[in-house]
């Protein structure tokens, strides 16, 4: 076997045995001792005695100091003798082992028990066995027993080892010299408790044990009892105390270790067998004892002596009782049986009474210890629950007495003044709340409530009205009734003390109005305390299953969220300026309160994403606690009700089914329904007692009063205790009345219940009256002269039945209410009025239940949608108020991103809206007041990038909290944009500051457009304004004077501002962070919005843009210099702002890339464009036609939805409704979009009427030298039959289009004639070439009119004849009268080709008339005006020629077909009648017109339609010839022949001579022989007519 160390054992003791004799032969006290007398002493007695404990208890004492006791203890000379017999066993033995333990300690321990000992040499003692310990002993260590069974050797010298240290005393010398002899006594302590190797013997222990394992509890009792004892005694230094408390806290760690390893089925197992082995025991020595008597009576010298040493060192503190004594095992003599006692491992009995005893030392009224005691005793406390806190709930007996007094004086010493004491009665607290939580369901809710209304500025308070009623909050209870009377018989009634408490209902010990306030130092005490225990992931969880959903509980985690929010505010008073502390940033206790906020939030964070615990099965179900939560909240409202009016609140409660009869009950409805409501008013602790008592005891309540009554059982208890258990349910009323009714209602009761001493009700109503007076008579103290218990019977005589009350009777209830005060509701104060709040407690603790700890996610969403206002609000106002803190901004960030996780999960879109609202503050992106100025803004070269430096940037850059809102705002943003509601307004106008301050990333910079197609949004605009008319063309001079007359083109713009490469640096940050926040990807979700995010959106552009725009011009109301109102208008136009095209795009985007969702988004969009277009003159050119080319894209998607079509058209409406000046600025866009529009859909317009409003937006274009392509374009492709095609509905739009294309022609051409003084240019202008184009598609109408007709649903051929060939007609007719020559030409061209085409000669013969009336006499009676005349003298001429001809060539055609009508002679009149004014003074037209109107007068004659008279007689004088012709010939050459021949003289005498016999000779038959071929081939020569 090996030592623990090198030097061999027996060496070690006989060095130790030299300095200790050495020491005490130098003392002259031992100076002349011999060896002689050694030998003489006395050997000590067997090892297992335990003298000194026998001669403290049995008393025994010697009459001599000095002599030799029986316990082995010496006079002087033995104390010696024991080291040198020591010394001659060492020398004997060759083997250590060989002796016992006790034999080689016994020496050192006797000098060490001596009182005859001085301080140095016990100290040496000490040391000694300091190193016997460590050194030797653990030779004989063995494995810990885990059974009862017999002392080992080593057992035995522990226990007269811990026996010796407990009575080590000396003379007092000094007190630095009595300190280091504690000193070394503490030392041996602790290297008991030194864990320690295994000897070599024992191979299968492994590890270390300690000798603490080798003792029972008394020994182990002993140690600590020495160790606190020196922690009582207040004249020991400091350090000396705190070695101590060291040493305690050793040996109680090493309990609690054990403890944690033990079964409450094996330590019952093992007290049992060591009670059994006990009562063995002392059966021995009793029959020793007995017999001891018998042979040999006891002398009295033999007797031990208590040695009185005067000042000695004493180390007896609190003593540790309830315990197995090991002294009673000692025997009396030498001759009791030495068997070694039977030998029980310390355990549970050591924690038990250690525990009793901690918990005592923290009482704060026992006045008989103090704050420094208390201080040592929470420490150790501490350490107890630090080690083995977990285990106790295992062992109720361990676990009732830490719940009930050990908490209710721990949370009486959280309200310390000691600063020392308070820190660490919450440190204890803390600990004991995270270890035996499960257990403190009630007292975790009470300390919760005390910290948050102790933190709380009295006003406003932060309670519910239901809790500041008396005794509404839940409060709880000593575990006995007599216990809690026996803590408070001693104490004065009303005393102040500090635990003074107001109510109940604050559950602490006195009202918080009291206190005085808070100091910073110990909110921050209190605050970490909080922090720690609410760091189990659990924790909010907790709070909700166990109190918030408890119906008898509190709201405590809405309370605790609501007073942690409120606590990262700032509280105090103002400054002495006046100055708020909201901006002074975060002090220790708010960044406390926020980490327990952020805490929370990442508790659910983790649980969401890593997964969380499962809903344990032994509790409630979570669809219960949401029932009770429901439950809860129609109860806080009833008795809310109930404390305005009883009634409605009785009414209200039954209405919901928490008042309702119970199966069980019985008697009539009526009975039960009192009944029902009974059980509730005695249960409800929310209810006011005062209205209570005063409502139960009406007149009109008698049934219900006994109902109430009725549901106390009195079996067996004193009418003292019967009062006091009624009365504490309700407040007496003050009225004599009421009291008369309550208290004859509880004699009946009582009375039912047969009480002894009492004979009749009426006595019971008499004597609970006595009880009323008597308890306010001994309690009140205004009261000087108390009722004795004389005067309480003699008050009370012959009242019982008409005789007395038992004495003794009538004094037991004295007695009674004389030390418990029955106590009312609402008049608890001072130290009953806690304990009456604690017991309340401990009773509800009682069916509560253990506390449910289960870190699930069931309740998260509830809590959430609970909390989520507050806790954002406060983490923003962290974020906000912490500029230069870090720590606390990345926190804060943390948070933000964990809400939105949540909130995501969740479904909760307002969350991102508050959160988008809290970080866009931070971000210093929002709109300023600081108006937009580009040129302020200089650009720089960096890095092969251009960087616009603003003011903005460079703040943005310099800015850490600023930028990590933005990427975090962004991120967040960009992750859960469908979920953003409100927030989209800062969004977009942090994107519209960005977008000012070109920050922007350049896809969000671009704009659509039908001709440039993507360009980027101009910053300034290069457009001329809106000129206020129209005007017919533009040139490339007027154009660059406009742009050089606009404000855009003004050279007024700011200076430059000169940039610091800091500057351009910070922008360069700027840029960067913007870069890391992808707002193009950002960008990209929003163009994919769902429709619940789409709209408010949009909504929010559209607010920024108004505000911009709209808003500006609106009336605004201001006062005079006369103070009256008056209404301003803005005049003007608004200069160019690139964010209101900026908005615009946005918008626009937003609603194309959402094709799905254009019914919803058109609206929105819709009205704010119509409102920019109804004032179109007040904007730039830029931002208008913008806005023509977002509506048209719109209308795209519009035509796509057939339930959107009358949408289109109001769009066109707006359009068309546009100032000439606006109209024409965006026609050529107008014109692309609309001719995308048609493209894309040509079916879209079907109506009349729509497209009534396109050709109205054509010819609005006309004009305009760009969009006229366009259109024109569409009107060629529609009049070849492309696109859209030709219709009934749009032919005649289009017809008067071209007409106005031709018109417009000959405007522009007569302008430049006018314009120039040179002669005209023989090219053609654009609109010259544009008119033509017109005529040409006007012509090209004749292949469509035919379809047109067939398609057509008129009644007649007459009306299709008039709708669709006559208008294409009138209009040529119209151009042949053009300014233009080249269209005047064309026009007569197509007139003649359309008039002669056989589309129309086969046409219906009642038509024909019209084409003169409307079409040809109209142009010749144009041409005959002499204004029209001077518009081209040369050309009209020959103008006027043509449509001579045309007219002729065209009567010519149509005469065979007017033959056989009646019209002919008219229509051959008329047209007589314009050759004839066309003709007059013009030759060359006489010649050339001449000729066609012969071939016309040929051709009638030889149709028989003009026909000369017969000749009227011959040279011989006959008779005249007969005249043939009809009457129809005759009017016809009546009317015509005298016009005729006016216009060509001679001809009809020529061409048509009289025959003999007129109609009916040669003459007229020879033409009708060749007629028909004459007309044909006049008509052929007429078509090839030069120019056609």
């Amino acid at each position: 076997m090996s030592a623990p160390t090198d030097l061999p054992p027996t060496t070690l003791l006989l060095q130790e045995v030299q300095t200790v004799t050495s020491a005490m032969r130098r003392n002259q006290r031992w100076a002349s001792s011999s060896s002689a007398g050694f030998t003489t002493s006395q050997a000590p007695l067997p090892p297992y005695l335990h003298a000194a404990r026998v001669r403290k208890k049995h008393g025994l004492a010697s009459g001599k100091r000095g002599r030799t006791s029986l316990d082995g203890g010496a006079d002087e000379g033995d104390l010696m003798g024991g080291f040198i017999e020591l010394r001659r066993s060492l020398g004997e033995t060759k083997d250590i082992t060989a002796l016992s333990p006790l034999d080689l300690a016994q020496p050192f321990l006797a000098l060490i028990r001596s009182q005859l000992t001085s301080g140095p040499i016990t100290s040496l003692a000490l040391t000694s066995l300091h190193a016997l310990i460590l050194s030797v002993l653990p030779i004989y260590l063995t494995p810990p027993p885990t059974s009862v069974g017999p002392s080992t050797p080593l057992q035995v010298a522990l226990a007269h080892i811990t026996s010796a240290l407990s009575q080590c005393r000396f003379p007092s010398s000094s007190p630095q010299q009595d300190e280091l002899v504690l000193l070394r006594l503490l030392r041996v302590i602790e290297a008991l408790a030194t864990p320690l190797p295994y000897p070599n013997q024992y191979p299968s222990a492994s590890g270390t044990a300690s000798m603490l394992e080798q003792m029972g509890d008394e020994s182990v009792c002993e140690l600590l009892e020495v160790g606190l004892g020196m922690l009582a005694r207040a004249r020991l230094s400091e350090g000396l105390r705190n070695t101590a408390q060291s040493c305690v806290q050793v040996i109680v760690r090493a309990c609690f270790t054990r403890l944690k390893h033990q079964t409450p089925e094996g330590v019952e197992k093992l007290l049992k067998a060591g009670r059994e082995a006990e009562v063995e025991r002392e059966e021995k020595e009793r029959n020793a004892k007995a017999k001891d008597k018998l042979e040999t009576p006891e002398e009295p010298e033999k007797r031990g002596i208590v040695a009185d040493t005067g000042t000695d060192a004493n180390v007896h503190g609190p003593a540790l009782n309830g315990l197995p004594s090991e002294g009673t095992r000692a025997s009396l003599s030498e001759d009791i049986d030495d068997t070694p006692p039977p030998f029980t491992p310390y355990g549970l009995p050591t924690i038990l009474e250690l525990l009793r005893v901690l918990i005592a030392l923290l009482n704060p009224s026992d006045q008989a210890h103090t704050d420094s005691m208390r201080l040592a005793a929470l420490a150790i406390l501490n350490t107890a629950l630090e080690v083995g806190g977990s285990s106790l709930g295992d062992w109720p007996e361990l676990c009732e007495g830490v719940r009930d007094e050990g908490c209710r004086y721990l949370f009486q010493l959280t309200r310390s003044d000691s600063p020392l004491l308070l820190a660490q009665s919450l440190r204890t607290t803390s600990t004991l709340f995270s270890t035996m939580l499960p257990h403190l369901k009630l007292q975790l809710e009470l300390f919760l409530s005390y910290l948050i209304d102790r933190l709380t500025p009295p006003t406003p308070s932060p309670l519910p009205l239901h809790l500041l009623n008396a005794a509404s909050r839940p409060a709880s209870p000593a575990a006995s009734v007599g216990e809690s009377a026996a803590n408070t018989d001693n104490q004065p009634s009303g005393a102040a003390t500090p635990a003074d408490v107001a109510t109940p209902a604050a559950s602490t010990p006195r009202p918080i109005s009291l206190l005085p306030p808070v100091p910073g130092e110990t909110k921050e005490l209190m605050l970490e305390t909080l922090t720690q225990i609410a760091l189990r992931p659990s924790f909010m969880v907790d709070l909700w299953t166990n109190f918030d959903c408890s119906t008898e509980s509190e709201d405590l985690f809405e309370r605790l969220v609501g007073f942690l929010t409120r606590g990262v505010y700032p509280l105090g008073p103002p400054k002495p300026d006046g100055s708020s502390n909201l901006f002074d940033g975060l002090d220790a206790a708010q960044l406390l309160s926020l980490e327990i906020l952020l805490s929370f939030i990442s508790a659910m964070n983790d649980r969401l994403e890593d997964g969380s615990d499962d809903w344990p099965s032994s509790a409630p179900s979570s669809e219960e606690l949401v029932g009770r939560k429901g439950r809860k909240g129609i109860l806080l409202t009833g008795a809310a009700m109930f404390n305005a009016k009883p009634k409605n609140g009785i009414a209200f409660l039954e209405k919901q089914g928490l008042i309702a009869p119970s199966a069980d009950d019985e008697g009539t409805d009526d009975e039960k329904r009192q009944k029902a409501i009974a059980r509730f008013l005695r249960s409800s602790t929310r209810l006011d007692k005062k209205l209570l008592g005063e409502y139960i005891s009406r007149p009109d309540q008698v049934e219900l009063l006994k109902a109430f009554i009725g549901l106390f059982d009195f079996k067996g208890k004193s009418i003292a205790d019967a009062m006091r258990e009624l009365l504490e349910t309700f407040r007496l009323p003050g009225e004599a009345q009421p009291i008369a009714r309550i208290t004859e209602t509880f004699a009946a009761h009582f009375f039912s219940f047969a009480p002894p001493e009492i004979a009749s009700q009426d006595a019971v109503y008499v004597l609970a009256y006595s009880v009323i007076m008597l308890n306010t008579d001994l309690h009140n103290p205004q009261n000087r002269k108390r009722m004795t218990i004389d005067d309480y019977k003699r008050n009370l005589r012959g009242v019982n039945d008409g005789k007395d009350f038992n004495p003794e009777y009538l004094a037991s209830i004295h007695e009674s209410i004389k030390k418990r005060e029955i106590i009312l509701p609402e008049e608890h104060v001072g130290q009953p009025g806690f304990d009456y709040a604690w017991k309340s407690l401990m009773q509800r603790s009682r069916t509560a239940g253990a506390m449910i700890v289960c870190n699930a996610d069931v309740f998260d969403e509830s809590m959430f949608r609970l909390s989520w206002r507050p806790l954002i609000s406060s983490i923003a106002y962290a974020f906000t108020m912490s500029a230069q803190d870090e720590h606390v901004i990345q926190k804060a960030i943390t948070g933000f991103r964990q809400c939105a996780t949540l909130a995501g999960h969740f479904h909760l879109p307002e969350v991102f809206d508050t959160i988008v609202l809290s970080l866009a503050s931070a971000t210093g992106l929002l709109e300023d007041d600081e108006r937009y100025e580009t040129a302020t803004f200089p650009v720089v070269e960096k890095e092969n990038q251009s960087v616009t430096v603003s003011p903005l940037a460079i703040r943005f850059g310099q800015s850490y909290r600023s930028q990590l809102a933005t990427v975090v705002l962004f991120t967040i943003a960009k992750g859960h944009g469908g979920a953003i509601r409100e927030g989209w307004l800062q969004l977009f106008e942090m994107f519209q500051t960005l977008f000012l301050h070109s920050l922007l990333p350049s896809p969000m910079l671009q704009m659509e457009d039908f001709l440039a197609g993507t360009t980027t949004i101009p910053m300034k605009s290069a457009q001329p304004t809106l000129a206020p008319e129209r005007r017919p063309e533009g040139g490339l001079l007027s154009t660059l004077s406009s742009y050089l007359l606009s404000p855009y083109g003004s050279s007024n713009d700011a200076l430059v501002i000169e940039t610091s490469d800091e500057d351009v640096e910070n922008t360069l940050v700027a840029v960067d962070c913007l870069s890391s926040c992808k707002l193009e990807e950002f960008y990209a979700e929003i163009l994919t919005l769902e429709l619940d995010a789409l709209l408010p959106a949009l909504r929010a552009i559209r607010h920024l843009a108004e505000s911009r725009t709209t808003a500006k011009l609106q009336v605004r109301t201001e006062r005079s210099e006369t103070g009256s109102p008056r209404q301003i208008r803005f005049e003007g136009q608004l200069p160019y702002d690139p964010a209101c095209v900026f908005h615009l795009e946005l918008m626009v985007s937003l609603a194309t890339r959402g094709k799905e969702h254009i019914a919803e988004t058109w609206p929105v969009i819709f009205e704010y464009i119509s409102a920019l277009l109804g004032s179109a003159q007040s904007y730039s050119v830029l931002l208008i036609e913008r806005a023509v080319v977002g509506l048209l894209r719109l209308c795209l998607l519009v035509s796509e939805t057939p339930s959107l079509r009358d949408q289109l058209y109001l769009a066109l409406d707006v359009l068309r409704s546009l100032p000439s000046s606006a109209l024409n600025a965006v026609s050529e866009q107008l014109m692309a979009g609309v001719a995308r529009i048609l493209e894309k859909d040509s079916t879209v317009v079907k109506s009349q009427t729509e497209w009534g409003l396109i050709i109205a937006l054509f010819r609005a274009t006309v004009a305009h030298p760009e969009a006229s392509k366009v259109t024109l374009e569409i009107v060629q492709k529609m009049a070849s039959g492309e696109g859209p095609g030709l219709t009934a509905d749009n032919f005649g739009g289009v017809v008067a289009l071209l007409d106005e294309f031709a018109t417009a022609a000959g405007a522009a051409a007569a302008g430049r004639v006018q314009g120039r003084r040179a002669p005209p240019q023989t090219a053609l202008g654009p609109a010259v070439e544009r008119g033509l184009t017109a005529l040409d598609s006007l012509y090209e109408l004749r292949n469509a009119i035919p379809q047109l007709i067939e398609s057509a649903t008129t009644s007649s051929n007459h009306d299709a004849w008039n709708a669709f060939w006559l208008p294409p007609l009138l209009v040529l007719s119209k151009q042949c009268v053009n300014g233009c020559r080249d269209i005047r030409q064309r026009a007569i061209s197509y007139l003649q080709r359309l008039l002669l085409s056989p589309q129309l000669l086969s046409g219906d013969q009642s038509t024909l008339p019209m084409i003169f009336d409307r079409v040809l006499f109209p142009v010749m009676d144009e041409l005959l005006k002499p204004q029209v005349y001077e518009r081209d003298p040369q050309g009209m001429a020959e103008t006027r020629l043509k449509a001579a001809t045309i007219l002729c060539k065209i009567f010519l055609q149509y005469v065979v077909r007017l033959v056989e009508s009646d019209a002919v002679v008219g229509l051959f009149v008329r047209v007589l009648d314009k050759l004839e004014r066309f003709m007059r003074g013009e030759k060359d037209m006489l010649n050339e017109a001449g000729e066609s109107l012969k071939n016309v007068i040929l051709v009638m004659h030889s149709s028989g339609l003009l026909l000369p008279p017969a000749a009227t007689g011959t040279a011989t004088g006959g008779a005249a010839a007969e005249d043939t012709r009809s009457e129809e010939q005759k009017n016809l050459w009546a009317s015509t022949a005298g016009r005729i021949e006016r216009i060509l003289p001679g001809f009809l005498a020529e061409a048509l001579p009289a025959g003999p016999s007129g109609a009916g000779g040669v003459a007229g038959d020879k033409p009708a022989a060749t007629g028909p071929a004459t007309p044909k081939a006049s008509l052929d020569k007429e078509r090839k007519v030069p120019g056609s």
